[in-house]
Formats: structure tokens, C-alpha cells, sequence
């Protein structure tokens, strides 16, 4: 069993702490100041970004709270990998850019990655009986 002491199901569930607050703080963050979002968003060429920001950011909201209380955990993670592979590949763009712009997207681009590998490896687990968790999924 993947989770067979109580350390290893405590870290599982900090894990899902700590991705849940990410995800929610990103997608919060451009729910709360969309215009801004949708603004940044068309600047960089992206498609709808008036109907495609909210919904997106909506569908990250519901991806990590799926993620975090176990209710259908591998959707939440579809979801989340759903939403930032194409943003991040259309809004940090850093191979186009110079300096620090170049820079800073790069670390936004390397963020993106870095919980899109998590978001899979929480769909990698999704089958498995997640401790701490609701317990409700496909």
C-alpha cells in the first residue's frame, strides 16, 4: 500500500495542502482582478481570453479543492493539467523575450511545469484509497 504509516499519509495530505493553496491562489488571483487577467491574457494572443480566464480559472479552483478534500481527485487533476499546459506554453512564451522579461517568464513557464508534474502525479495516485481524504472518485 502507498500509504501504510501515518507519515507518509500525513505528508500526502500536506502535499495536497500545499498544491491546493497554489492553485487556488493562482486562479483566485485572476479571478479577483479579471480584467486585468483577460487584459494580460489578449496582450499575449490568447484565443477568448474573455470567456476562457474565468472558466479556466474556475475549473483550477474546482481542480484543487478536488485535489485537496479527495472528491473525485483524478477529475481535479485532469482539470488542472487541462488548464496550464496550454496557458503555459501561450502566456510564457520566454523564448521569444530578452532580459528580464525573458527571465521572468522562464520562472512563471518552470512554475507551470513543475505543478503540472504534480497535478500527474495526483492523478497518477487517484486509483489508490488517499488518507485524510473524502474518498469519492471515479
Amino acid at each position: 500500500m502507498a500509504f501504510s504509516s501515518a507519515l507518509s499519509g500525513a505528508a500526502f495530505l500536506f502535499g495536497r495542502i500545499l498544491f491546493a493553496l497554489v492553485i487556488g491562489y493562482l486562479a483566485l488571483g485572476n479571478l479577483l482582478d479579471l480584467e486585468a487577467s483577460v487584459g494580460y491574457a489578449k496582450s499575449k494572443g490568447a484565443p477568448l481570453a474573455s470567456v476562457t480566464v474565468p472558466v479556466g480559472s474556475l475549473g483550477l479552483v474546482a481542480g484543487a479543492l478536488a485535489v485537496l478534500v479527495g472528491v473525485y481527485p483524478a477529475l481535479g487533476a485532469i482539470a488542472v493539467v487541462g488548464f496550464l499546459i496550454p496557458i503555459t506554453v501561450v502566456m510564457h512564451d520566454f523564448w521569444t523575450m530578452e532580459g528580464q522579461d525573458r527571465q521572468n517568464e522562464q520562472i512563471h513557464f518552470l512554475k507551470n511545469v513543475g505543478l503540472i508534474g504534480s497535478a500527474l502525479i495526483f492523478l497518477a495516485l487517484s486509483t489508490l484509497s488517499w488518507p485524510f481524504a473524502v474518498g469519492v472518485g471515479l
